[in-house]
């Protein structure tokens, strides 16, 4: 049985609906295609119901003209292989990510034999992670990664835990904090890379971003969607000057960041995905071009204990790398990503990802 949340913008991380004011003050609505697939599987895929219940219920996205594919309930699936297609315009659906992602994931997971999340292991994993980094602020971003109906208890727990904030409101009120954390996703920039060009899109979505935020928002540029990770950190600190607060680093797995070095054997610190060489290079290019007040931001895998070791240890060799972590992974699931892939019919996607038409889909509404 559908039963939605009286409202889905309490369990959307604050960086979509924040998203939503920046398109409607721009007055940017391209029509997208947001892609869906799974890394893990092959598998069966569950949820796909229950998301066209979502996005019926709180978008007027068929009203406008727009349309979802999936593979139907119960289909098995591949491992990259898209399960849905979501195409209409942006701000119809942009707020509604992280509740289809996460029913996805949390329907998914249990169809594939995984239990729910054991809020016992999630918040000792979240304690150890606090005591490996005891200065650094550590934000929960894993509200989809689960069904919204446990990310109060979830967030909860991680906060309890010694975590400093939770990217959704639900969570964060649930947690004692006033309000969900988050600036900008990849959608954001893709949305204006469609009107200015890849090459400005990050500074570009940082300054409208800065335009429109309440001010004691914090400015933290998401500098990775073109693999740009340098450059675009340094166009966009020179653009904003001292309001930049610091840039985030979420580059995708399937990529070497900019100043990253290939993989010689010694994981997180080489190879792809965010690396402590691709921190260090992003960090010391700041530095060097006089923005040493600018934080480095990282999320992307940090559930890991490794990782963090990884980074632990880098800082005690190379000194402060990095100030804040956006983590999720506290707990097994098969999680589903969504990308945009297409804006207005044009491909146009963060690197590493791209538009893979799947003739296995069928309209679900």
């Amino acid at each position: 049985m559908f039963n939605p949340p009286p409202s889905h913008l309490p369990y959307t991380d604050k960086y979509f609906i924040r998203s939503r004011r920046v398109l409607e003050a721009e007055g940017l609505n391209p029509r997208v295609t947001m892609q869906v697939f799974f890394r893990d599987g092959p598998g069966i895929v569950s949820g796909v119901d229950a998301v066209v219940n979502l996005i019926d219920g709180f978008s007027p996205l068929a009203a406008h003209g727009g349309h979802v594919l999936a593979l139907p309930e119960g289909s098995r699936f591949s491992p990259l292989e898209p399960v849905m297609h979501i195409e209409g315009p942006i701000q119809d659906f942009i707020e509604l990510e992280t509740l289809y992602v996460g029913t996805l994931t949390a329907r998914t997971s249990t169809a594939n034999g995984l239990a729910e999340p054991d809020l016992a292991a999630v918040a000792e994993r979240a304690g150890r992670i606090r005591d490996m980094l005891p200065g650094k602020n550590l934000m929960y971003f894993g509200a989809r990664h689960w069904h919204w109906t446990m990310e109060e208890a979830i967030c909860k727990a991680v906060v309890g835990a010694g975590f400093d904030a939770c990217a959704t409101d639900a969570g964060a009120h649930a947690a004692g904090k006033p309000a969900g954390v988050g600036t900008i996703p990849h959608a954001l920039v893709l949305i204006i890379a469609s009107k200015v060009g890849r090459e400005q899109a990050t500074r570009e979505a940082t300054l409208a971003f800065d335009r429109h935020m309440e001010p004691e928002c914090p400015r933290i540029a998401l500098v990775d969607t073109f693999n740009h990770e340098i450059d675009d950190s340094l166009e966009t600190a020179k653009a904003l000057g001292p309001r930049l607060a610091g840039v985030r680093l979420d580059t995708a797995g399937e990529l070497i960041g900019q100043g990253g070095l290939p993989a010689d054997g010694r994981p997180y610190w080489t190879g792809k995905g965010v690396t402590v060489s691709e921190t260090l290079a992003v960090r010391r290019a700041l530095t060097e071009a006089g923005y040493a007040q600018v934080d480095v931001v990282l999320s992307s895998g940090f559930g890991d204990l490794d990782k963090v070791a990884a980074f632990v240890e880098a800082e005690r060799v190379h000194g402060p790398l990095f100030s804040s972590l956006g983590i999720g992974g506290l707990f097994p699931a098969w999680c589903a990503t969504a990308d945009i892939v297409r804006v207005e019919g044009v491909d146009l996607a963060k690197s590493g990802r791209a538009y893979h038409p799947n003739p296995r889909l069928v309209r679900v509404l």
